[in-house]
């Protein structure tokens, strides 16, 4: 993998899932999704499989993360089998038919784009964020 994200066309949205660019291991991960609809509104969700989940509580055991592993928290969490651009389409148009995407994902705001003709004005945003 080159690129750490992957753009799905898909009849009905565009997919762009975010892994990386190291390999990874399909059965134990985690991926941000973004789903983007022909009127140009964005989603994003989590997919997680199970494995990554057991993973991630046993790694906060050592970290002291959530109560030292004692809970497992993500906003906007898919919770799959497998993390593929099959299952996370099937997925996504499953929820898509049975009325629940929305309830499973978050509608992204409209970002505001800033132009690189203006690098003082961009850089003094950018300061000011953090």
């Amino acid at each position: 993998m080159d690129k750490p994200y992957t753009i799905v066309q898909h009849d009905d949205y565009e997919l762009t899932i975010y892994h990386g660019i190291a390999p990874f291991d399909s059965n134990n991960y985690n991926v941000d999704v973004e789903v983007t609809f022909p009127n140009g509104e964005s989603y994003t969700a989590v997919f997680f499989t199970l494995q990554n989940i057991k993973t991630l509580m046993k790694q906060y055991k050592k970290t002291g993360e959530c109560a030292d592993g004692l809970y497992f928290w993500a906003s906007d969490m898919v919770i799959v089998q497998q993390i593929s651009e099959k299952t996370i389409c099937a997925t996504i148009d499953k929820l898509l038919a049975e009325d629940e995407f929305e309830a499973v994902f978050s509608k992204n705001q409209e970002s505001t784009e800033i132009s690189s003709d203006n690098d003082e004005g961009y850089y003094k945003r950018f300061n000011e964020s953090l």
